[in-house]
């Protein structure tokens, strides 16, 4: 008969197998995070708990899942030298410490707490989270505990890296698949005031936004007019931009996406909307022509992703070729009204009586009454 040790260890590591299984099951990251201490509890006794994953655009650690934390605590976020999380993210090793109150590195998130045990999310070689665990007593967590957290926590980082990549799969799919419902849109739209109204309320499909505009270059002039505006406010008048001013003008000279996190800390930006943090402006390119930006900002730091990028070049490549197709509709509109004006002049004139005063004769020639119009 093996030891009741033996027996024990047997029992956790069919448990831990088990564990692993079902979170490698899980695609969704919510439903994911949300299972870990429900797991975590078959294995580790704790009174709070909370898995912190990496914001990779800040930089910092959020908040992805929590029990036991107080709610104003909720979207908390730690840099990666803040507390015993930021510790062993940085550090890549686990960290237990029983009695926290001796430890200054500790920040007190949830009321009475005396131990805890932190454990990286690593995914080869690199941290993208940490599992956090609380306890009131003192010396709560073992060596073991530690060991078994470490196990479970690798199935829950391939299984977090799984879920994101298929979580991108999908909104990749959907993206590509409005871009191109998109673009047979406004490929039908002619009436170019019609035109920027349907590309704004698309847009927003496929990337939040505030603030948006479409700016359009006016070659005689060498600048960028705003032709349409949603949410600059009622009293902001938006000036016209040089090409290589600002960031709407940098993206149109040089032709190439300007993604800025953060608009304080980059001197290109021009302040017009007071609360503005992050820009994103894409040019909208005809082969290697600029005819225009597409302009977004958010009154938040890092609204924007290179993601967001991608999709916007893609939509704008569709929307650069609908502006100038409605364009050219309009100024053959308009030269088409011009003709059949001048066609009705044409024809009144023919229509008009020669005056008959005199009778011409020879060497003399018919006049004709034209009414001034």
């Amino acid at each position: 008969m093996l030891p009741d040790s033996t027996l024990r260890e047997q029992e956790m590591l069919t448990t831990l197998i088990d564990l692993g299984r079902q979170v490698a099951a899980v695609l969704d990251v919510d439903e994911l995070v949300s299972q870990i201490p429900k797991l975590i509890a078959r294995l580790i006794q704790f009174d709070a708990f909370a898995v912190y994953l990496l914001d990779e655009r800040r930089g910092d650690l959020r908040i992805a899942y929590s029990i036991g934390y107080p709610d104003e605590q909720q979207a908390r976020r730690l840099t990666p030298d803040q507390g015993l999380v930021g510790a062993a993210f940085t550090s890549h090793m686990p960290l237990l410490v029983n009695d926290v109150a001796a430890d200054p590195r500790y920040v007190g998130v949830v009321p009475g707490m005396s131990s805890e045990l932190v454990v990286p999310l690593m995914h080869k070689k690199r941290p993208i989270g940490a599992l956090n665990l609380l306890s009131r007593h003192r010396d709560q967590f073992t060596p073991a505990d530690v060991v078994l957290l470490r196990q479970f926590a690798a199935h829950v980082a391939v299984a977090i890296v799984n879920a994101r990549l298929f979580e991108r799969s999908r909104l990749d799919a959907a993206a590509f698949e409005t871009l191109a419902e998109i673009g047979r849109e406004v490929a039908s739209v002619l009436a170019l005031d019609q035109l920027f109204d349907r590309i704004a309320q698309l847009t927003r499909r496929v990337i939040d936004y505030r603030t948006f505009g479409i700016l359009l270059v006016d070659e005689d002039r060498g600048d960028l007019e705003m032709k349409f505006a949603v949410q600059y406010g009622e009293k902001v008048e938006v000036p016209r931009v040089r090409l290589g001013e600002g960031l709407v003008g940098y993206a149109a000279l040089h032709r190439e996406a300007v993604l800025v996190s953060d608009v304080s800390q980059d001197p290109r930006y021009i302040n017009i909307v007071p609360d503005v943090r992050s820009e994103l402006a894409i040019p909208l390119l005809l082969k290697d022509r600029c005819i225009g930006v597409f302009d977004l900002e958010s009154p938040e730091l890092d609204a924007f992703s290179k993601r967001d990028v991608e999709i916007l070049t893609l939509l704008a490549s569709q929307a650069a070729v609908a502006i100038e197709n409605a364009r050219l509709f309009e100024s053959a509109k308009r030269w088409s009204d011009q003709l059949e004006s001048l066609i009705e002049v044409g024809m009144e004139v023919r229509a008009w009586p020669v005056s008959s005063c005199s009778s011409p004769g020879k060497g003399t020639t018919p006049v004709v009454e034209i009414p001034v119009r």
